[in-house]
């Protein structure tokens, strides 16, 4: 059957829509016709067209089999201009099908032209096929393939919207789970990089840090940086910033004053492909997120990454918290020279230790360690460096008892130490060996070889721990 002539004319009117000085990747449209005259007319028409500050790209096939390979090849797609009669009489519907239900495609706005809208009635084809639109070539003059072309990358821009958000969504409500598991607050900076870096597919070039401020002074963070910023985390040219001093030294300063502008202003900043959220964890510390190298957002990206901001900024507001009463915890229960349990807590774990042996019949050692001359290390070297002998003494008695046993300092140079299940016999040997193993120590302070000995007394006779306190210490 003789196909009809195009009734294409190119015009100018109302091509162009008004456009910013930045432009972005063109909208890509699939034009898949056998006639080369189709392909002329459409790009006399739409080459000059901009949407939404984006050129058209027109990609050309002329074949259905064409159209299929392009399209298994090329992504970003957002109209697809097909004849329905080309090397067969139904390879246009055929490449429907290929489209929607192979390459499971969805969002590409399909307009059907066609010189003989007999072979394939309207009502069938849109009914039984996944087509947006469907026109006879003799009807479509240029200003209506210009507007059915805008309408059909309006309709791709909606259902890609809807899609970025669901999957962001989808994206914020996996992460959250991950992100309120931490209970580290470094790690927890960590998964935020990682997440808002996957959420973004940027570069991994990013910071989290908190501004300094009066709660550090009980709640000292770690590797502070840049003068008054707590730098949690750094990945990709930030990492070193985890071990920065600050200061004039500094090189990232410009990534260093977005920082303090988003703190300054208290707001979200996407510019100069720097991506920077406030995070308001409603504490006296301010905090940020920033990602470098993030390309131009949407925005939906925008809405989306508010939404995260808000879930990050709760999730860090608990680990902080979290953190504050570990910190009170370990300061309340912990001896903050040797890292050992203090006296406090050598009661509350000792009679716990000593319940479980009486209730079992098990054999129990209580000893008392006492560092033999100590006056005379502060005497002779000074008290920083008797407090190095008393660290060295508690690493060594931390890492010399069972995982059942309890290594305490008791005050002073006295340390305690609990052994269950461990009999009168195997107490001497053990505690003998101590002895030995402790005089064998290299203890050096400012260049200096500090040795020293200890003493220990040890009870075996299954009591209250006070008691056994008292009589391993006389």
């Amino acid at each position: 059957m003789e196909k009809k002539p195009l009734n294409l004319k190119p015009s100018n009117k109302g091509k162009v829509e008004e456009s910013s000085s930045r432009v972005f990747k063109p909208w890509k449209i699939l034009v898949v016709d056998d006639e080369p005259e189709v392909h002329s007319v459409t790009k006399l028409i739409l080459e000059n067209v901009v949407f939404k500050n984006r050129k058209i790209e027109l990609v050309n096939a002329y074949s259905g089999e064409e159209a299929g390979e392009i399209l298994s090849t090329q992504v970003g797609f957002a109209v697809i201009l097909l004849d329905v009669v080309m090397e067969t009489e139904n390879a246009g519907l055929e490449f429907v099908e290929f489209v929607r239900n192979e390459m499971n495609n969805k969002a590409v706005r399909i307009i059907l032209r066609t010189g003989q809208p007999g072979q394939a009635p309207e009502k069938s084809v849109i009914v039984d096929y996944d087509i947006n639109d469907y026109k006879a070539k003799s009807e479509l003059t240029s200003e209506k393939l210009f507007t059915t072309v805008i309408a059909a990358l309006r309709a791709y821009e909606s259902i890609r919207s809807l899609e970025k958000t669901r999957i962001g969504l989808e994206r914020i409500l996996a992460s959250t789970d991950q992100l309120f598991d931490v209970e580290s607050l470094n790690n927890f900076a960590f998964g935020v990089l990682t997440q808002i870096g996957a959420f973004l597919g940027s570069s991994p070039d990013g910071i989290l840090c908190l501004e300094e401020g009066a709660e550090s002074k009980t709640f000292k963070l770690p590797n502070a940086a840049c003068v008054d910023l707590h730098i949690l985390a750094g990945s990709g040219a930030y990492a070193s910033c985890l071990n920065c001093t600050g200061g004039d030294q500094c090189p990232h300063k410009e990534m260093i004053a977005m920082a303090r502008r988003a703190i300054d202003e208290k707001k979200n900043i996407f510019e100069n492909g720097y991506a920077v959220l406030y995070l308001d964890t409603k504490q006296d510390r301010a905090s940020v997120a920033l990602m470098h190298g993030v390309e131009h957002l949407e925005k939906e990206d925008l809405f989306l990454l508010d939404i995260f901001s808000k879930k990050i900024s709760l999730a860090l507001a608990n680990t902080i918290h979290f953190n504050k009463m570990v910190t009170a915890e370990e300061a309340a229960t912990i001896d903050f020279l040797t890292g050992l349990p203090n006296r406090r807590q050598l009661i509350n774990l000792g009679e716990t230790v000593l319940a479980t042996c009486k209730r079992n019949d098990l054999p129990t050692a209580v000893a008392m360690v006492d560092v033999d001359f100590f006056k005379r290390v502060n005497d002779t070297y000074g008290h920083d460096a008797g407090d190095a002998v008393l660290k060295a003494l508690g690493t060594f008695l931390g890492a010399r008892v069972r995982e059942s046993d309890i290594a305490a300092r008791f005050g002073g140079e006295e340390f305690c130490l609990v052994a269950s299940n461990i009999s009168t016999e195997q107490a001497e040997v053990f505690f003998n060996k101590i002895c030995q193993e402790v005089r064998d120590l290299e203890i050096v302070f400012n260049e200096k070889k500090i040795e020293i000995s200890v003493s220990i007394g040890v009870s075996t006779k299954l009591k209250d721990l006070d008691e056994m306190i008292s009589d391993a210490d006389k």
